[in-house]
């Protein structure tokens, strides 16, 4: 295909990969498009909310066991200190 054939070949009529007819796809249907795109990364979404979720809560108590250990050992070295 030359460059004049390109100008006046449309690009809905243009072969091309899957790629390529997504695009026209995209640009002939943008709402539906858009439904489909969020319909298909909403469990995405919500998979990453809830490993998020969880992340910050084993952070939360992995915080609240070292400060417990290091009240722990303080009391224990302030107990240690008294006895000598």
């Amino acid at each position: 295909m030359s460059g004049d054939d390109a100008i006046k070949t449309p690009i809905e009529d243009v072969e091309g990969g899957w790629l390529h007819q997504l695009v026209i796809y995209a640009a002939t249907n943008p709402w539906e498009f858009c439904w489909y795109l969020l319909l298909c990364l909403s469990p995405m979404f919500f998979i990453s909310a809830m490993l998020s979720w969880k992340l910050a809560k084993a952070l939360e108590a992995q915080e609240k066991d070292k400060s417990r250990k290091e009240k722990r050992k303080a009391n224990m070295n302030k107990v240690r200190a008294k006895s000598h």
